[in-house]
């Protein structure tokens, strides 16, 4: 963070500098993180600051001093670092005051230990061939190793004190010096063998230019003693010098003298005036003692030192800043008189008092009364307005006029705000939130008398070149008093600029800055002016629009220059943004312009120069001279990418594993002169639809990244502002995990299709069973029928037919009981037809009792008192368990199975004994029916019966709808035995509790909670 802030410079010399460049100085100290013992210098390709000091290197980006740390742990040689070079190829070259070398590229170390000697400096060749003046001699490097260059390259064997190319790419260097003469040498380009240009000089060095190369001057051959043919001598000679010294780039020469700690710049034209002298006449001095290897032309033209105190930075400004004689550091207004001179209030420190300053060709004279800092305001009638304390002082001629404020608002002077005059002679004058007043003929009226000027707080008033007078308040509104009318606009008329803060223009459109933004006025209607940095556009307090259309602004962010073409586009396109110049305090402005009061901020002297106030300074700029500022794009770089915190080293073909969950990206662009401006965007393509902007380079993160290629984007902006073409890129792949790969998901999609297509058949083969299971409901339905009358009418048809036997009998000899027996008949036949209905209709016609036992045993005592036997059957019904409520439904088909086999027993098997057992118990009902009688046909078990008898088949089918299992069992003159179970889950009307689970209650018990 830059701590010590731009100051002007102290001038040891008289004579200012020539053209209309100033000179500014910045400076970091160890207080500012600068090193101290700054001892050399270099600028990379990246636009990076890097400076070493004994105790390591640095990396400086204009704002922040970061010391280098390898971000793959590699090591330099030694903390003792004497010289650095940047080649053109990229990279930093670090040489060491204990000898060897090491490249830094891309964040790698690589070393080259050596018995070199001190590293003095470095230089490089049309080719990239690298080459080094050490305390051992002169050194190459020819893209793989370093080698001496010794006798078989004619070179003394003596140290290279400095080594440098000149403009025609010959390659000179001074060898000798400690004691020994210092003889010059130098290398024709494609030759290997040096050759003398003179011996036993007496110089510290050559004189370089911006870009560190040579100085050469055809009028130096005649230092040459070199005694060849003329055609082997070079076209020109270096300019060797008792002095350390260069060219910056605008040809200003600046000089280390030997012993004496101070450098001086002379802005003169004939360089060779100055070669070696110790104090050319009309240079400037500035008290800082640099390192021989600690200074530097950046890419921007600013000049850097290095010093024991830390770094030092000198660059040119367009503005000149006005000097008082006394120190001035807070409000000023500014009024312009008269052939270029302007009245200038300055005060606000100690109080509303200021001093009034009239200012001549650069000379600031004290000027009474005193006043304050209000506002200065020049009338139309070419008298002056300035505020006082409880007064205005009015400046006709030579003389200083009291008046009076308006006694209701004596006492709030420091509440002055803004003044204007009008066509009729009056002045308007605003106390802010206090009210606004007009005077005229020495007469105060509230408003002027008017009830349609609005009552908020004005900030600024104008009047401008059709006499109209425009009144700015806060929050968007503007009044304008034209002639006798007065009309007033806000949102909702385009206004959108908040507070009012400058209003100017020289015709019918006037231009309304205020703390959002600028907009124009022209015939009723608003247009803004877009930027493409809106915060170029932000506070503006100052206005001006000079005589070729540019409009010179001055806001919070200090001052921007619009040309006239960028205007003209942004109001023919809304759409537009402008770009301009933009200076601010890395230009050497003292301060930002003010909010409030003193308004305006910006002003047109009568000889064209423009005056800007800022807080703690006033500056000047004389528009006719100034040529435009070149803001150079800031190099824009890729510095690192990481993934899950692991570094990679950034390559072509750069791959990141599997289940990457996290990828980070570093960038930068860098600008010594105002790293404040520049802005970044960026897109991740594949992943961000729209750059993204921000205004700081920080590291971008992406999260849970699918696997694929990805290239990220980054590009940078000016000085200014505008947006560079030049893209930085890096290409990195996302490696997929085995289920992620092609093969795997083709394998997975391969199975989807397989699966669907098994969807597909095992849907057939629903829609098969359903059609299946429909077409066996019908057969079902048939087939139940078909039991339900065997099992019902049938049944009772064959009862009927042996009642009607017994009848037959009977009728004879017994008529009465033929009567009764068909009596019987005949109810029975109603019941019959009322089963047979039911069994159509699939109706269900319960037990006689829920009790299973009892219902068997009533149906078998029906069953036997319908028989024909003379022997009687005796049947016994036997239980076991506990009997349980049965499901209606499934004790209807047991009570069904039942009597079938029942009906069997006493109709066919001629059986004396009928046993039915029924089991209760956890797991099933179980019904066994046993007889003694004949037994059944095995042919007729295994055909399930008889042909067109359905007994067997039915008790099958029944057993098989309530989940259970039947088994019938017979043999000749053995009997027969039927046997059904059915499970508990399927009979039971309530779900059982085992005897199990009531153990393992029994065993542990629910324990009762504890109340505490």
């Amino acid at each position: 963070m830059l701590v010590t802030g731009v100051r002007r410079l102290s001038l040891a010399g008289q004579t200012p500098p020539s053209g209309n460049l100033q000179v500014s100085h910045d400076s970091w100290t160890f207080k500012d993180g600068a090193p101290p013992d700054v001892n050399c210098l270099a600028q990379t390709n990246d636009g990076f600051l890097w400076l070493c000091s004994p105790n390591g290197l640095l990396r400086f980006d204009g704002t922040r001093f970061e010391p280098f740390r390898s971000q793959f742990g590699e090591q330099l040689l030694s903390t003792k670092v004497y010289s650095l070079f940047a080649p053109r190829s990229g990279g930093l070259w670090v040489g060491y005051t204990l000898g060897g070398f090491s490249l830094l590229d891309n964040g790698r170390v690589t070393n080259y230990a050596s018995e070199t000697g001190s590293v003095l400096n470095f230089a490089e060749d049309r080719d990239g061939i690298v080459w080094s003046g050490t305390s051992s001699g002169l050194w190459r490097f020819d893209h793989s190793a370093w080698q001496h260059i010794g006798a078989e390259w004619n070179v003394p064997d003596a140290p290279a004190r400095q080594v440098g190319f000149d403009s025609q790419g010959i390659l000179w260097a001074l060898v000798g010096g400690g004691g020994a003469p210092t003889d010059l040498i130098y290398l024709m380009p494609g030759l290997r063998r040096f050759k003398v240009a003179r011996r036993n000089l007496s110089v510290e060095g050559f004189t370089w230019n911006a870009d560190r190369a040579v100085v050469t001057d055809p009028t130096a051959s005649s230092m040459s003693d070199f005694g060849g043919r003329p055609e082997e001598r070079p076209p020109v000679y270096p300019v060797v010098t008792k002095t350390q010294q260069f060219v910056d780039r605008t040809g200003s020469l600046w000089i280390s003298p030997a012993g004496k700690p101070v450098v001086m710049r002379l802005p003169r034209e004939n360089l060779q005036d100055a070669f070696n002298k110790v104090a050319p006449a009309g240079s400037e001095t500035y008290d800082i003692n640099p390192f021989e290897n600690a200074w530097l032309v950046d890419h921007e033209g600013n000049i850097w030192f290095g010093d024991t105190t830390g770094i030092h930075r000198f660059f040119y400004t367009p503005f000149v800043r006005q000097e008082f004689p006394k120190e001035e550091s807070a409000d000023f207004a500014v009024v312009a008189d008269d052939n270029g001179a302007v009245w200038i209030s300055s005060g606000g420190r100690d109080g509303p008092k200021a001093d009034l300053y009239y200012v001549v060709a650069g000379k600031a004279e004290r000027r009474v009364p005193e006043v304050t800092t209000s506002f200065a305001y020049r009338a139309p009638d070419k008298t002056f307005w300035f505020s006082g304390v409880g007064c205005l002082w009015h400046l006709v001629g030579g003389d200083f006029v009291r008046v009076d404020l308006p006694h209701e608002v004596v006492n709030q002077f420091n509440f002055l705000q803004t003044i204007t005059g009008d066509k009729h002679g009056g002045v308007w004058v605003s106390f802010g939130r206090h009210g606004l007043y007009r005077l005229a003929d020495g007469i105060w009226t509230s408003y002027g008398g008017r009830d349609d000027l609005p009552k908020g707080s004005m900030l600024v008033e104008f009047t401008d070149s059709s006499s109209r007078v425009w009144f700015g308040y806060m929050k968007n509104q503007l009044a304008v008093l034209d002639g006798n009318s007065v009309r007033v606009f806000g949102p909702i008329d385009g206004l959108q600029v908040g507070n009012i803060l400058a209003i100017y223009g020289r015709g019918s459109e006037i231009w309304i800055g205020g703390e959002l933004g600028l907009e124009q006025f022209d015939h009723g209607h608003f247009r803004r002016i877009a930027a493409v940095d809106d915060e170029l556009l932000r506070g503006i307090s100052g206005i001006v629009e000079s005589p070729d259309g540019d409009l010179w602004l001055n806001g919070i962010s200090g001052i921007f220059h619009i040309r006239k073409a960028q205007i003209s586009q942004a109001l023919k396109d809304s759409t537009f943004r402008v770009t301009g110049e933009h200076f601010g305090r890395r230009e050497g402005l003292p301060g930002v312009a003010a909010q409030l009061r003193p308004l305006p901020t910006a002003t047109e002297g009568t000889d064209g120069r423009l005056w800007f106030t800022l807080r703690n300074g006033v500056v000047w700029l004389d528009p006719a001279t100034y040529t435009k500022k070149q803001a150079m794009p800031a190099p824009i770089k890729i510095e690192s990418i990481s993934a899950d915190d692991k570094d990679y080293s950034l390559g072509p073909r750069l791959s990141l594993p599997a289940h990457t969950s996290s990828v980070q990206i570093s960038y930068s662009a860098v600008s010594l002169s105002d790293p404040e401006a520049i802005r970044f965007r960026y897109k991740l393509q594949g992943t961000d639809n729209d750059w993204h902007e921000v205004a700081a380079a920080r590291p971008v993160n992406y999260r849970n990244l699918p696997p694929g290629a990805y290239q990220f984007n980054v590009s940078a902006s000016d000085t200014n502002g505008a947006w560079s073409d030049k893209v930085a890129t890096v290409e990195f792949t996302i490696l997929p995990a085995f289920h992620q790969t092609l093969w795997f998901r083709s394998l997975c999609l391969i199975a989807l299709l397989a699966m669907l297509a098994g969807l597909y058949q095992l849907r057939l083969r629903q829609l098969a069973r359903q059609y299946d299971t429909r077409l066996e409901g019908r057969v079902g339905e048939r087939t139940r029928i078909a039991r339900e009358l065997h099992d019902t009418l049938l049944q009772s048809f064959h009862g009927l037919l042996l009642q009607l036997q017994t009848a037959y009998k009977l009728l004879p000899e017994r008529p009465a009981e033929a009567q009764q027996a068909l009596g019987t008949v005949i109810e029975d036949a109603f019941e019959a037809i009322t089963e047979g209905r039911d069994a159509i209709q699939g109706l269900r016609t319960p037990t006689v009792c829920a009790d299973l036992a009892v219902a068997i045993k009533s149906l078998g005592e029906d069953l036997s008192a319908q028989g024909s036997q003379e022997s009687s059957v005796l049947l016994r019904v036997n239980v076991a368990g506990t009997p349980q409520t049965l499901r209606p439904l499934v004790r209807d088909e047991v009570y069904r199975i039942a009597g079938e086999s029942l009906g069997n027993a006493f109709r066919h098997a001629q059986a004396t004994q009928i046993e039915v057992d029924l089991y209760y118990d956890d797991r099933q009902l179980r019904l066994r029916v046993r007889d003694n009688g004949k037994g059944i046909d095995p042919q007729f078990l295994r055909e399930e019966g008889r042909a067109g008898h359905y007994g067997i088949q039915g008790m099958r089918e029944r057993a098989k709808l309530t989940g259970g299992h039947l088994t019938v069992w017979s043999a000749p003159h053995s009997g027969t035995e039927v046997d059904l179970s059915i499970p508990a889950s399927r009979v039971y009307a309530a779900p059982q509790v085992s005897q199990r689970r009531s153990l393992l209650r029994r065993l542990f018990p629910a324990r009762t909670p504890i109340e505490s």
